[in-house]
């Protein structure tokens, strides 16, 4: 199988990287950063890429790069970036750059692949957005707002793409998981031993079917989306008080 995943350097990407070449998959990586040493495999193909790149040059010779490479049975968009804090102390250009790399580099990279028939017929097109479309993120606004439009634009996608080509998209929604990057946006003091694994999150999404659009793993995951439907004021209240206030405090330390 060909599994193409961006932002496999680190945390929750690197997780499905080294699962999916733990199962024999043939990796494709799209970071910035460059790959990990100890990843070196020949079932493993790593291009650095700007996933904030705004330069339709740059994306048409990704296209070309990425075209002999495929079809992909299995596409994993996963790069993201996040600010915390009071949203109106975050520089616009800050808040700017959490929507090009998370939702923009998405859209553009989703076009791309549909337009080269790089995804095969029968794939799956998975968005990891988070478990703060369902509870709210007081304290990473713009994050919430660029991960919101991911689960938008793959409800949008995902009819048009089954009939035709019978690819099946999907919105993996993860909560807190112990990785660099949620220990640097995370609260001083935070308990990173109540976070989730990134390997259990990785075999969720590697484990999903076809069928169903939600991707939300474990059974913590499941229970906080379903407090956030049920009570969406009262769980965004709990989420300010979990993460907003005390990143208010360390501000102000």
């Amino acid at each position: 199988m060909k599994v193409l995943i961006t932002g496999g350097a680190s945390g929750l990407g690197l997780a499905l990287t080294q699962a999916s070449l733990a199962r024999g998959h043939q990796v494709c990586v799209l970071d910035i950063a460059p790959c990990p040493p100890d990843l070196a495999s020949s079932a493993l193909v790593w291009m650095a890429h700007d996933m904030a790149c705004d330069d339709p040059v740059d994306w048409d010779g990704l296209a070309a790069r990425l075209a002999p490479l495929g079809p992909f049975d299995l596409v994993i968009l996963n790069a993201g970036i996040s600010a915390t804090g009071p949203f109106e102390d975050i520089p616009p250009e800050t808040h700017l750059r959490v929507s090009s790399v998370n939702l923009q580099a998405s859209l553009q990279l989703s076009a791309l692949l549909i337009r080269h028939d790089a995804i095969a017929e029968a794939g799956r097109l998975v968005f990891v957005a988070s478990l703060s479309y369902f509870m709210g993120y007081p304290g990473a606004a713009s994050y919430a707002a660029s991960k919101d439009g991911l689960v938008s634009f793959a409800r949008s996608l995902r009819a048009p793409l089954r009939k035709r080509m019978k690819i099946a998209v999907q919105a993996a929604c993860p909560g807190p998981m112990d990785t660099p990057h949620a220990a640097l946006h995370a609260p001083k003091g935070s308990d990173a031993s109540r976070r989730m694994d990134p390997a259990l999150v990785a075999r969720a999404i590697l484990d999903a079917g076809h069928r169903r659009f939600w991707i939300l793993p474990g059974t913590g995951t499941k229970a906080a989306a379903a407090l956030g439907r049920s009570f969406p004021q009262l769980s965004t209240k709990l989420m300010g008080r979990l993460l907003f206030e005390k990143l208010k405090t360390d501000r102000s330390q």
